[in-house]
């Protein structure tokens, strides 16, 4: 009877503890009960919004000479030299900073630069053909450039107290992808000789509306000073760097008048204006610029 009871008894109580953990392993954890939790892929998250001066560094010079003979023994000669220089103009950009568990930061940003160019035209003469035997004519021309840089860096800061206040400066840099465009005319002079009488004409130049891509890199150094927990204001100097581009410059073929009334309605045609292109030097393009801005971050 013992054996028989004890028989009945065991495989009844084993048969309950088992179903009660069954029980117990199927029950549904309530909400915010769970030990487990995602791993985060960044700590916080850091957006600024910059404003400031954009500096390029463009400064251009572009050479051309010519000379012509005819059977007579005549003969005038063209020196041009180009100077095209930029000047600083307002800058605006933003960046995106996620910040590794590490402390590491992978940044995210583009700025924009719409500088204005200068051309300043020196245009040399000389002729054999008799007075004038020489002049010096001066022109002036305009254009813009534009670089729209988009970038990645890391970025690492470095806190430091000052006074009541903690400041903390920063360091990035990464490769940059560059989209920019140039415009620019100015004037250049070109020497002629016609029935045995020479003069010299000028003639409008330009470098035509072009747009290029182009890799480059970026560095920053900066200094944060916190307003409160969620904000904080920002000064930051950066150098984007792009490779330079060469373009030619375009003659205007037309009909012009001599500068010393020797020769009128020359017509300089297409002939003419291709081979004073090819006498002139590219212009060499450099969208490099220097940024010096402040801004307002917001820390989430």
């Amino acid at each position: 009877m013992v054996l028989v009871l004890g028989l009945a008894v065991g495989p009844a109580s084993f048969y309950g503890q088992t179903r009660g953990q069954d029980q117990r392993r199927g029950q549904i954890p309530a909400p915010g009960s769970s030990p487990y939790a995602p791993p985060k892929l960044w700590e916080r998250v850091e957006i600024v919004l910059y404003g400031g001066l954009g500096i390029p560094v463009a400064k251009w010079t572009t050479l051309h000479y010519a000379e012509s003979g005819s059977a007579s023994g005549l003969s005038v000669t063209a020196a041009n030299r180009i100077q095209t220089t930029s000047s600083p103009d307002i800058f605006a950009g933003a960046t995106a900073t996620f910040f590794l568990p590490s402390g590491i930061g992978i940044q995210a940003g583009f700025g924009y630069l719409k500088a204005g160019l200068e051309s300043s035209g020196h245009f040399e003469w000389n002729s054999s053909g008799g007075a004038p035997s020489a002049a010096v004519v001066d022109g002036r021309g305009e254009g813009e450039l534009t670089a729209v840089p988009l970038f990645i860096c890391f970025f690492n800061k470095i806190e430091f107290p000052f006074g009541r206040k903690t400041l903390q400066a920063h360091l990035a840099a990464g490769p940059a992808l560059s989209f920019n465009s140039v415009l620019t005319a100015s004037q250049a002079g070109a020497g002629l000789i016609r029935d045995e009488k020479t003069d010299g004409i000028i003639v409008p130049v330009r470098v035509e509306d072009v747009t290029w891509i182009s890799l480059g890199a970026t560095a920053a150094v900066g200094l944060d000073i916190r307003l409160s927990p969620s904000l904080a204001l920002v000064v930051e100097g950066r150098y984007y760097y792009a490779p330079r581009k060469n373009f030619s410059w375009t003659w205007t073929p037309g009909v012009y008048d001599g500068m010393f009334g020797k020769i009128a309605a020359y017509d300089f045609g297409e002939e003419a204006a291709a081979q004073n292109e090819r006498e002139t030097t590219p212009l060499t393009v450099d969208p490099s610029f220097i940024q010096i801005a402040g801004g307002i971050k917001l820390i989430f």
